[in-house]
């Protein structure tokens, strides 16, 4: 099975963006190793933060044994979400490529050891760039309601900086499939930001349009997996709703990169 089914490039549309995510849930090689983490780490995490869950904040005893549950799984989630990112972008990668078929777990694993490193990094460095105009932006939008305390400025200043962070994420949004393709991290920033010209409408309506129909989706698998352990079963969800963010994002990839 294919990500991309039976069309390659310039043919996809919005309807195998779609298609794809669901495609990728009967990929196991795709998305076992994705949920089964998500799952994991769920566990984990719920195991960590039990203690200071039940018998509340005040229960605890100090800030200090506060800190080290909550600091232990903060690491497991964000480290768990790393690799979940860079194995989600390899692998779809590797998908949607004319050179290749299905790929396998280990050949996965083999490409990870010679480009997740620069996924990661591009990741990182698409972060810093949007996440960190947003901070500035909301610095500035809350000092200046302090100093001036005009409603009307901060609105639209706010406003401001989030169509700017909006449109930084989607120029840059593509970096970390450039690296799992292949590229250095710096040359994959560049090259998301040169080849997603003239696609900007296509990128933010397919992003919308997606995210509604695997918001149902999610909704659903939710009414499915009520009856398990809600730590598990909200992992189940978020495992899916990663699958199916990797999937569609190969496709939106491939068509971007069309020639």
């Amino acid at each position: 099975m294919s990500l991309l089914g039976a069309k390659k490039g310039k043919e996809l549309g919005f309807s195998d963006f779609v298609s794809a995510a669901v495609r990728g849930l009967f990929m196991p090689y795709f998305s076992l190793p994705i949920i089964v983490l998500g799952v994991a780490v769920g566990y984990a995490t719920d195991l960590v933060l039990k203690p200071i869950l039940v018998d509340g904040f005040e229960n605890v005893g100090s800030i200090g044994a506060m800190a080290g549950p909550i600091a232990t799984a903060s690491g497991i989630s964000i480290i768990t979400g790393i690799f979940i990112a860079v194995y989600g972008q390899i692998y779809g990668a590797l998908a949607t490529s004319a050179k290749a078929g299905t790929p396998t777990i280990g050949e996965a694993f083999a490409v990870i050891g010679q480009r997740g490193l620069s996924v990661f990094a591009a990741g990182l460095l698409v972060t810093l760039a949007t996440v960190g105009i947003f901070i500035v932006g909301l610095v500035v939008v809350i000092g200046g309601a302090i100093a001036a305390n005009a409603g009307g400025v901060t609105t639209g200043l706010f406003i401001l900086f989030l169509v700017v962070f909006i449109y930084l994420s989607m120029r840059l949004g593509q970096a970390g499939w450039f690296a799992a393709d292949g590229m250095g991290a710096i040359d994959a920033v560049k090259a998301s930001w040169s080849r997603t010209q003239g696609h900007l409408m296509k990128i933010f309506f397919w992003s919308l349009g997606g995210a509604v129909v695997f918001t149902l989706v999610g909704t659903l698998v939710g009414l499915l997996t009520s009856s398990l352990p809600t730590a598990i079963g909200s992992s189940i969800g978020t495992g899916v709703g990663l699958v199916f963010t990797y999937a569609s994002g190969a496709v939106l990839y491939r068509r971007i990169t069309a020639k």
